[in-house]
């Protein structure tokens, strides 16, 4: 049967690739179209007023270590058995292993409870710990968020649908397991009856496929809080004057584009408007964070990335402004798929792998710190920390890891919305090689997930299941949330 289009079906076609590539031009991208999006925005219509967050469901922050983050030297087996610390020290990493805390070394790693402990840069600026190379962002790291109960670790952590590629592996993480379509993150707001112009940010260049979204949410992309707006680079080759006058032009055209009628895309396109509206108001007034971030080359392998993610989400997060931040994700980067010369604990030579543990833990310190120097925010806000896959068990003979399988996850919050303090998950120790000689997966990392989002976020159990992580088959979690 041959299907002719008519005229006016073909203009609204060209018009919504027009307004899709408009919106991405300024930074909102991630929508997925089909023919029946509309009456699935409408039905995901918010019960809620759009001005309940903080107060109905914690701000949930996602950083994604993409590469491979070797969690087994993050948070180290020192004394988990006396079979697991002669195979870690002796069999596996005998050049990589980090020291023991009771260990002669200069530098070595801190106890947290007799079993495991964390790389010394993961606890810059506590008591005992040797720290070259200091930085006003050396608060304690990961070790005064544990001590302080404020940080919970699981171990053996990992994707069901992991494989040996980054790229899958991500995708399937991104995604809440391998069969879904769109982002896990869009559909808790989905789940969560968020109305569809809830405020989700991706404070990086690109947003990444955990907020795709298949009921028209749209989300915005902060690559540089103090160039903010339309990223066709006209600051690049245009004086000041003459791009703002560009994106003037850019946006009367984007208005009229979307104030035709009300069809799906328009309705999107009016709505990531004054999203972009918004944020560019609070982006552009000066924000003076209440804790030290980290963003020096001289310490970090990301430019700087994480740390100023961290205080954009922090500064969009305390604006007073009518529709507040419910989600925001940080991919992070800078060398963690660490195959060759990762390095151990010495800043003096290849200082490789203390530039990584150290833009983590301080950043997420600082983030934690200028969160709770404001009341409003104390114990509203959970940080999820994970990786696509863990390291090989042993090293490699280029003095690094390959791609592995189980891994840690990091949860952080404040003032009792999380049970920190204790490291969850089954071990299983060093003895049995899993996927890839990995560490076995012994806790699916959605678990872990749905373990905070129906504590804090207010979602069932068969939200869930059905519609957020379709057959996890989640019943409980375990434990790190205190329900509201």
């Amino acid at each position: 049967m041959n299907i002719r289009p008519t005229r006016r079906a073909f203009l609204q076609g060209c018009s919504g690739f027009a307004a899709a590539a408009a919106m991405r031009g300024f930074g909102i991208t991630n929508l997925l179209f089909d023919p029946h999006l509309a009456a699935r925005a409408a039905s995901a219509a918010s019960p809620f007023a759009p001005d309940q967050p903080p107060n109905a469901r914690d701000l949930l922050v996602l950083i994604f270590v993409r590469g491979g983050l070797d969690g087994l030297n993050l948070v180290t087996p020192f004394n988990t058995s006396a079979a697991d610390r002669q195979r870690y020290f002796s069999t596996l990493r005998p050049t990589l292993s980090v020291p023991a805390p009771n260990s002669s070394a200069a530098r070595k790693s801190a106890d947290l409870d007799g079993r495991f402990a964390l790389h010394p840069d993961a606890a810059r600026g506590v008591t005992g710990v040797n720290v070259p190379n200091g930085h006003a962002s050396d608060t304690g790291g990961f070790y005064e968020l544990f001590r302080r109960g404020d940080l919970a670790i699981v171990e053996a952590c990992g994707s069901p649908d992991i494989t040996g590629s980054h790229f899958d592996t991500e995708l399937y993480v991104d995604l809440g397991g391998k069969q879904n379509q769109g982002g896990w993150l869009a559909r808790y707001l989905d789940a969560a009856g968020e109305p569809n112009d809830a405020l989700a940010v991706a404070p990086q260049w690109g947003i990444p496929p955990s907020l795709l979204s298949q009921t028209g949410r749209s989300a915005v992309a902060v690559p540089d809080p103090e160039t903010f707006g339309p990223q066709w680079k006209t600051r690049e080759w245009t004086a000041h004057e003459d791009a703002s006058a560009l994106v003037a032009a850019q946006r009367a055209l984007l208005e009229q584009m979307y104030a035709r009628g009300s069809e799906f895309v328009e309705q999107v396109g009016r709505s990531a408007l004054q999203n972009y509206d918004m944020l560019r108001a609070v982006l552009e007034t000066p924000y003076s964070p209440s804790a030290a971030y980290l963003t020096a080359d001289t310490h970090v392998a990301d430019y700087g990335h994480l740390g100023h993610s961290l205080q954009t989400v922090a500064q969009l997060a305390k604006a007073s402004v009518a529709n507040p931040l419910r989600v925001a994700t940080i991919d992070v980067g800078g060398g963690y798929d660490t195959h060759d010369n990762q390095g151990v604990v010495d800043w003096n030579g290849n200082s490789r792998y203390c530039r990584l543990v150290t833009n983590l833990a301080n950043n997420i310190k600082a983030f934690c710190d200028d969160m709770n120097a404001d009341p409003a925010w104390r114990g509203r806000f959970v940080v999820v920390m994970l990786s696509e896959f863990g390291r090989v068990l042993y090293q490699n003979d280029s003095g690094g890891t390959d791609h592995g399988a189980g891994n840690i996850l990091l949860v952080a919050g404040s003032a009792g919305n999380i049970r920190g303090g204790q490291i969850y998950g089954e071990w299983p120790g060093l003895q049995t090689l899993g996927f890839n000689d990995g560490l076995p997966i012994t806790t699916d990392y959605r678990r872990v997930l749905a373990d905070i989002l129906t504590a804090r976020m207010g979602i069932g159990a068969p939200q869930i299941n059905t519609a957020i992580f379709p057959g996890l088959n989640y019943t409980g979690g375990l434990g790190i949330g205190v329900a509201r």
